[in-house]
């Protein structure tokens, strides 16, 4: 039934297209004699314009546009003639053949509209902004009321940086009554963006006296007052339209953002109550009042609210989400995989989710369980940058390489520009000892970031370890210890750097305080025990070598030393 209605609409379509295809030459005044009598259609072009139009029904249009063609013959001054081989020669993508025909039309009648707007729509698509232009103003020189050429028109002065221009063609739509509530707001939003406030205030209050149920007006005058640097006016603003709208959260959210901006806990925090006090049932606004208070500082309330909401809710996966979240800011890694263990058990589809969990047994040191979480996040959400980093960077830590650039590639592919993903690519293609790919993504992660201490450290580091540019390597640790003069790893890598320099007291005084003020480590334990053995001290370098095979049991390059000597 559906498909015989549309047929019907289309054939009901097609006989008025016939009636406006010939109403020029039905109305024409003779030019031959001073007769008022008008000039009847050619009846073998009517037939052939019949014939054109079923072809063009059924998609045959190179039949429709010889069917055209011979109809010219009987009629060669039809501009619709004409425009209907042009949207034939569009279909068939023949554009500069369809702009040709457009043209004949217009030279035959100037004032034809159809042609005006096709001719428009093809130098639009085709970047010929300034051709579009003449055309779109055209067009509104002939309909004043044709609202699609003062928005095309308005777009093409946009894009060609004349705000101003497009801002007189929206407020000529106002005062025509023709701007509905979407071109009041562009309006709005194309003065906010020129930072003409003022006038975007008064747009946007006329657009909410249009449009009172509509938040996104009051939310807009509200921004434009905070744009103004008038944060008083803002927030009274907020407060006013909150108690004549209180079913408009998106007013009361910026109203508390404000707040909280200029730390006024206290109202804030009122706010949520209140509409707690109204409606106990409220999930957002407690789960928000547990968010203030800890923004503010005060970490034992909000958890009070959050385990409050989760007595009343315990079906509902947001408590404990928000109760991992905060238990992993405090670093209280055992209550934060606690909780969200029980989000991913109520709603196992939340990639986020999954992925805290991940980073929370990755502090915890529980690697497989970290891996699992984070590739069950990356199932979810296989393009997110973080958790293809993150994944990257646990397989590194665990020293499955191979794995872990696939992982690291997603990342970059997604954040090409992040120097950190690219640094982490690098070292993981130092340990499989592919270092000229390694060199040159340091290098490109310096380009972008050449003052960042890990990076600088890391490059160094992996100089060192090859006892190649020694100078250079000690110039970027130096350049990372400037930034943070007390980080352990810095500091053993300017003391290997001083070691593979030959200069051993020097590496000594800079492992041993990298020792000092960072956990045990392997690595640097090994790297003190060379030093020793260096400066002869044999019964230290064995004591700081069994040390490090204490930490890690499979060292073998520990394991080989202790052998051999």
């Amino acid at each position: 039934m559906i498909s015989v209605l549309q047929r019907f609409s289309e054939i009901c379509t097609f006989f008025l297209f016939v009636l406006i295809l010939f109403a020029p030459e039905l109305g024409a005044k003779s030019q031959n004699n001073d007769s008022t009598k008008s000039e009847k259609a050619d009846p073998k072009a009517v037939d052939l314009v019949i014939q054109g139009s079923i072809y063009d029904l059924n998609g045959e249009y190179n039949k429709a546009l010889n069917a055209y063609n011979e109809a010219l013959i009987y009629a060669p001054n039809s501009p619709s003639i004409y425009n209907a081989i042009a949207k034939d020669y569009v279909y068939l993508r023949k554009v500069d053949s369809a702009v040709e025909m457009l043209r004949r039309s217009i030279d035959i009648d100037p004032k034809n509209l159809d042609a005006h707007q096709l001719l428009a729509t093809i130098y639009h698509r085709q970047g010929k902004m300034d051709l579009a232009e003449e055309e779109y103003r055209t067009i509104v020189s002939l309909d004043s009321t044709n609202v699609d050429a003062y928005l095309n028109l308005a777009a093409i002065y946009v894009s060609k940086e004349q705000p101003d221009q497009a801002a007189h063609l929206y407020e000529k739509l106002m005062d025509l009554n023709l701007a509905d509530k979407n071109i009041q707001f562009q309006l709005g939003n194309l003065y906010f963006k020129q930072e003409q406030y003022d006038q975007a205030e008064r747009v946007f209050h006329r657009f909410v006296g249009e449009f009172p149920q509509d938040e996104e007006g009051y939310l807009a005058i509200g921004a434009v007052l905070l744009a103004k640097e008038d944060t008083t006016q803002a927030i009274e603003w907020y407060k006013r339209v909150l108690s004549e709208n209180v079913g408009f959260t998106n007013v009361r959210e910026e109203l508390v953002s404000t707040l909280v901006a200029v730390e006024d806990w206290q109202q804030a925090i009122q706010i949520y109550e209140h509409a707690i006090r109204e409606d106990s049932t409220d999930s957002v606004s407690r789960l928000r009042l547990g968010d203030l208070y800890f923004e503010k500082g005060d970490t034992t309330q909000a958890f009070s609210v959050y385990h409050s909401f989760v007595e009343t809710n315990p079906e509902d996966w947001r408590g404990y989400y928000k109760l991992g979240q905060s238990y992993l800011r405090v670093r209280d890694f055992e209550k934060s995989i606690e909780n969200f263990r029980k989000t991913v058990e109520l709603n196992e589809s939340l990639p986020d989710a999954w992925f805290r969990l991940g980073l929370t047994y990755q502090q915890e040191n529980h690697l497989e369980k970290a891996e699992q979480a984070l590739k069950k996040a990356h199932e979810l959400a296989p393009n997110h940058p973080r958790t293809n980093f993150s994944l990257g960077n646990l397989l590194f830590q665990q020293k499955k390489y191979e794995e872990a650039i696939d992982y690291l590639r997603k990342s970059i592919e997604t954040e090409p520009e992040n120097a950190t993903f690219i640094a982490t690519l690098a070292a993981v293609y130092d340990e499989l000892e592919k270092h000229e790919k390694s060199e040159e993504l340091y290098e490109r992660a310096l380009e972008m970031e050449p003052d960042n201490p890990t990076i600088l450290n890391n490059y160094g580091y992996s100089l060192s370890e090859r006892g190649i540019r020694l100078d250079e390597a000690l110039q970027m640790v130096n350049k990372a210890l400037a930034a943070d003069p007390d980080n352990g790893a810095f500091l053993d890598t300017i003391g290997w750097v001083y070691y593979q320099r030959g200069e051993y007291e020097k590496a000594l005084q800079y492992i041993k305080k990298s020792l000092a003020v960072r956990d045990d480590s392997a690595e640097v334990l090994e790297h003190l025990g060379d030093v020793y053995q260096k400066l002869g001290q044999m019964e230290q370098a064995y004591h700081y070598w069994k040390k490090a095979i204490e930490l890690e049991p499979d060292r073998q390059s520990v394991l080989v030393k202790l052998k051999n000597n």
